[in-house]
C-alpha cells in the first residue's frame, strides 16, 4: 500500500532530475489536455437536447420536397400537419416553431434577434420555465414577447427589470411579458425570443395558419407507447392528399416526378443532431456526423495511449538506470513490495501532476478549440468531470507504473551492483519498438489525411467561379415579408445613381450561395415534361458580373421583364436535346414560349461536390439580393448605401458581403475538419518524436559497449551514426507501411464526395513520410551525436 512518504520521495526524485521531470510531465500534460478537450467535445455532441424533459418522446417532422432542385431534408414542414398530428390520437402536445426574421428595435437601434413564433405547448415540450414574468401570457397575447436573459441584457442593458419594457417589430409594438433562461449551447433548436402564433410580429395571413404551403418546424410529444411510424404514415398520407399536392401533380412539374412529391419523416429529438439527412443539407454545419465524433473519441484515446506508452518507455529507461539504487535498497532490507510501491507512487505522482497541468492547458486552449470546432462549448470544467479526470489519472499512473515496478521487483542485487543486470528482456525491447512503430504510423496517417483534406479544401475554395468576384459586393434585400416590387426597384435605381458604384443588378440569389432554389415545370415541343431550375435576374445581371456569352447574347437593357427572352446554360441545352449548345440559340424549346437568346458561361452556383445543373435565366421580378460592382472597399460602399437603406427599409438590418465570401463559406465544414485533424496530427507527431527520443536514449545506453568496441577497432563517427540510423530508419519504414495504406483509403473516401478533385497524386502521403523522417531525425540527433562522441576509456570504466 502506498504511503505519503512514497510520494515525498517521488517528489524529491523529480526535483533531482528536472530535465526528465519536465519532459515527462509536459508530454503527458499535452496529451491530457488534448484528450480532455476531445472527449469533452464528444460528450458535448452526444448531449444535444439532453435538457429537454423526456426527450425521447419528442419528435420533429422533417420534410423533403422532391420537385426542388437538389432535394434535401429540412427541419421545416407544412404547418397544418400540426393539427393532423393532434387529430391522430397519438400525440399529447404539438407546437409550431416559425423563425421570424424581422429585427427588433429599441429606441433607434435595430437588433437581429432569433425570434420564434410558437404555441404555448412549446414551453411544456421543451421544459422552458420563466425566470420572471408570465410566459403563458407572452405566448397568447398578440402583443406579447418573451426574451432570454442574454437578449434582455442586449436589448435593455439589463435583464432584471426587462419585464414591462417594449420593443418594435416593424410597425408593431411588443411588450416583454417574461424573461427566460438562455437555452443550452448544445440545443438543436435555439432561440433568443419567443412569441405566440397570433403575434403581431407575424403577418395577418401567417397568423391564420390556413395556407397549405405555409412552412415552419413542427414538434410533437407522442403519447407513451405510441408508434412514431404509424404517425409518420398518417402525416405522409395527409400531405399526399393535400390540395397543394393535387394542384402540383396536375402541372408539368408534377408529371415529371415518378415518386412522391413531398416526403415526411419523424426524427426523435435526441437523434436530430446526428441525423444524416439533415447533416447532408444546406444547414449541415449545424449538425454533426456520428462517425466523425466517434473518430475524435478514438483519436483522443489513441493520443492518451501514445503518451502513456512514451511515459512507460522513459520510466523503463530510468528504472534500468536505477538498478544499482534498487539493488542497494534490497540489500538494506527493503522487501520487493515496498520497492514496487515506490515506483507506482512515483508514476501516480507524475500522472496526477500531468493531469492538473493538462486541465490548466485545456482551460487556456478552450476558446481556441471552440473556434476550431465552431461550437459554443460550455460545461467543460464541471467538478464531477474534473474529479473523474483525476481518478483516471490515478488509474493511468498505476497502469503505467506497473512495468517499471515489475522490472524493479526482479532486480538481482548482486548482479545490479556489479553492473551486469542493466538491460531489459528482448521481448520488452521489441514491444517498445512495436509501440514506437505504431506511434509513427498514427502520426503519418493523420498528417497525410490532414494534408489531403486541407489541399482539397484550398483547391475547392479557390476554384474559378466563372467570374471575378473581387469587385463585387452582395446586399441582401428584406424578406419575410418581402417589400413591394416598386420599392425594391426605386431603391435599386437610387443605388445605381451613387458615384461610388459602377453597376448594380438584382437577382433571386447570389452566385455561390445555394439558398433560394426555384424550379419550374416545362413541357417541351416534343411533349416531354421537365423540371428545370430557374434563376430570376434583372437585365443588368450579366453586365454587372462582367460575363460574356458562350454563344448568342446575354440580357441587356433592351430586354424587358415582360418579354419572352431566356438565357440557358450548356447543361440545359443538353437536357433539352440539342446537338450542341450553339444549336439552342434562337430556338423556342417550350410550349409556353420563350426564345433562347444565348448560352450563359459556366458559373459555379453550387459547390464542387455537385455536378453542374441545368439552369434557365429569366427576367422575372423575384429578387432577393442586389449585387454591386465597385472599386471601393466594402466599408466605404456600406457608408454610401446606408442612408438609402434607412430611407427605404428603416426596420430592416443591412447586410453587405463580398461576393467571394459565399464560395469560402461553402467549405467551412471542410476547413474545420482540417483544423481538427491538424490539431490531432501535431499532438501525434509530438508524441511520436518523444517516443523515438526515449528509444534513442535507451538504444545508446544499451549499445554503449558495442559502440565503444567498434570505435576501438577503428569505426568512424559516420559508421557509428549509420549504426543507429539503420535501426530508426527501419522503424520509420515499418510505420509508413502500417500507416499509409489506411490513410490512402481515408483520403479516397473523403474525395469521393467531390465531383471535381484537386490534383493530389501521392504527395500528401509522401509529405507525411518526409515530415515523420524529419521529426525522427531531429529527435534522435542528440543521442546519435552523443554516441559518435563517446569516449571509450570513460565508457569502459562505467
Amino acid at each position: 500500500m502506498m504511503r505519503v512518504a512514497d510520494f515525498r520521495i517521488g517528489w524529491r526524485l523529480l526535483l533531482r532530475e528536472p530535465g526528465f521531470s519536465c519532459m515527462t510531465i509536459a508530454g503527458l500534460a499535452v496529451a491530457c489536455a488534448a484528450c480532455f478537450l476531445l472527449l469533452g467535445f464528444v460528450r458535448y455532441s452526444f448531449s444535444y437536447d439532453a435538457h429537454v424533459p423526456d426527450a425521447a418522446r419528442v419528435y420533429l417532422v422533417k420534410q423533403r420536397i422532391n420537385f426542388f432542385p437538389r432535394p434535401e431534408w429540412d427541419t421545416r414542414t407544412m404547418l397544418p400537419l400540426r393539427q393532423v398530428a393532434l387529430d391522430s390520437g397519438l400525440v399529447e402536445q404539438a407546437s409550431i416553431a416559425v423563425a421570424l426574421r424581422q429585427p427588433l428595435r429599441t429606441g433607434t437601434t435595430l437588433h437581429d434577434v432569433e425570434l420564434l413564433a410558437v404555441d404555448p405547448a412549446f414551453a411544456t415540450i421543451f421544459g422552458v420555465q420563466p425566470l420572471a414574468g408570465d410566459l403563458a401570457a407572452a405566448l397568447t397575447r398578440p402583443d406579447g414577447i418573451a426574451v432570454t436573459r442574454a437578449t434582455a441584457a442586449r436589448l435593455f442593458g439589463h435583464a432584471a427589470q426587462a419585464v414591462g419594457n417594449t420593443v418594435r417589430s416593424g410597425d408593431e409594438t411588443l411588450r416583454v411579458l417574461a424573461v427566460l433562461p438562455d437555452p443550452p449551447a448544445n440545443s438543436t433548436r435555439g432561440w433568443e425570443a419567443l412569441t405566440g402564433p397570433l403575434s403581431r410580429a407575424r403577418s395577418a395571413t401567417e397568423r391564420t395558419l390556413m395556407p397549405d404551403w405555409t412552412r415552419g418546424s413542427v414538434y410533437l410529444r407522442l403519447k407513451a407507447g405510441a408508434d412514431p411510424r404509424q404517425l409518420e404514415r398518417q402525416l405522409q398520407q395527409a400531405v399526399d392528399d393535400s390540395p397543394f399536392t393535387q394542384r402540383f401533380r396536375a402541372r408539368a412539374i408534377g408529371k415529371s416526378i415518378a415518386g412522391t412529391a413531398v416526403d415526411e419523416r419523424l426524427v426523435a429529438l435526441p437523434d436530430i443532431y446526428f441525423d444524416a439527412d439533415l447533416a447532408a443539407g444546406r444547414a449541415g454545419d449545424s449538425y454533426g456526423k456520428r462517425s466523425t465524433v466517434l473518430g475524435l473519441a478514438a483519436v483522443a484515446l489513441l493520443i492518451l495511449a501514445l503518451a502513456v506508452v512514451n511515459y512507460i518507455n522513459l520510466a523503463t529507461v530510468r528504472a534500468l538506470r536505477r538498478q544499482r539504487e534498487t539493488g542497494l535498497r534490497k540489500l538494506l532490507g527493503a522487501h520487493t513490495g515496498r520497492v514496487a510501491t515506490q515506483f507506482l507512487a512515483e508514476s501516480v505522482l507524475v500522472t496526477v501532476l500531468a493531469a492538473v497541468l493538462g486541465m490548466i492547458l485545456a482551460w487556456l486552449m478552450l476558446p481556441t478549440f471552440a473556434s476550431l470546432v465552431d461550437r459554443e462549448l460550455t460545461g467543460f470544467f464541471h467538478p464531477l468531470r474534473i474529479t473523474l479526470a483525476l481518478l483516471l489519472a490515478v488509474a493511468t499512473g498505476l497502469c503505467a507504473g506497473a512495468w517499471p515496478a515489475w522490472l524493479a521487483m526482479h532486480v538481482r542485487p548482486a548482479a545490479a551492483l556489479a553492473g551486469r543486470d542493466n538491460s531489459e528482456t528482448v521481448g520488452g525491447l521489441w514491444l517498445r519498438r512495436v509501440l514506437t512503430v505504431l506511434q509513427f504510423a498514427t502520426a503519418m496517417a493523420l498528417a497525410g489525411i490532414t494534408l489531403a483534406v486541407g489541399w482539397q479544401t484550398r483547391y475547392a475554395s479557390g476554384a474559378d467561379p466563372g467570374f471575378d468576384p473581387a469587385p463585387l459586393l452582395v446586399l441582401d434585400l428584406p424578406d419575410n415579408p418581402a417589400p413591394p416590387e416598386q420599392k425594391v426597384r426605386d431603391f435599386t435605381a437610387a443605388v445605381r445613381r451613387l458615384p461610388a458604384l459602377e453597376a448594380a443588378a438584382l437577382s433571386a440569389e447570389a452566385i455561390g450561395r445555394d439558398g433560394v432554389k426555384t424550379v419550374q415545370g416545362f413541357t417541351t415541343r416534343d411533349g416531354r415534361d421537365l423540371r428545370i431550375e430557374t434563376k430570376a435576374v434583372s437585365p443588368e445581371y450579366f453586365g454587372t458580373y462582367a460575363l460574356r456569352p458562350q454563344f448568342g447574347r446575354l440580357f441587356d437593357a433592351s430586354d424587358r421583364p415582360d418579354g419572352d427572352a431566356i438565357v440557358i446554360n450548356a447543361a440545359a441545352a443538353t437536357m433539352l436535346g440539342y446537338d450542341s449548345p450553339q444549336a439552342a440559340v434562337g430556338q423556342v424549346p417550350f410550349t409556353t414560349g420563350g426564345t433562347v437568346i444565348g448560352i450563359a458561361p459556366p458559373l459555379r452556383h453550387q459547390t464542387l461536390r455537385q455536378k453542374t445543373e441545368p439552369f434557365i435565366y429569366v427576367l422575372r421580378p423575384v429578387y432577393g439580393v442586389l449585387t454591386v460592382r465597385t472599386a471601393l472597399p466594402a466599408d466605404s460602399v456600406t457608408r454610401a448605401i446606408e442612408p438609402l437603406w434607412r430611407q427605404y427599409f428603416p426596420d430592416r438590418a443591412m447586410t453587405l458581403q463580398p461576393a467571394a465570401q459565399f464560395f469560402s463559406e461553402n467549405y467551412e465544414q471542410d476547413r474545420r475538419l482540417t483544423r481538427i485533424l491538424g490539431f490531432a496530427s501535431l499532438v501525434a507527431i509530438a508524441l511520436a518524436a518523444f517516443g523515438i527520443y526515449v528509444l534513442a536514449a535507451y538504444s545508446v545506453q544499451r549499445n554503449t559497449r558495442q559502440i565503444v568496441l567498434r570505435k576501438l577497432h577503428g569505426a568512424s563517427r559516420a559508421a557509428i551514426g549509420r549504426l543507429l540510423g539503420r535501426e530508426f530508419g527501419l522503424l520509420l519504414a515499418c510505420g509508413a507501411v502500417l500507416g499509409l495504406p489506411p490513410a490512402a483509403a481515408a483520403i479516397e473516401h473523403y474525395l469521393a464526395g467531390f465531383v471535381e478533385r484537386a490534383p493530389l497524386g501521392a504527395w500528401p502521403l509522401l509529405g507525411a513520410t518526409a515530415l515523420a523522417a524529419l521529426v525522427a531525425l531531429a529527435a534522435t540527433a542528440r543521442h546519435a551525436w552523443a554516441a559518435m562522441g563517446l569516449a571509450p576509456a570513460q565508457a569502459l570504466r562505467e
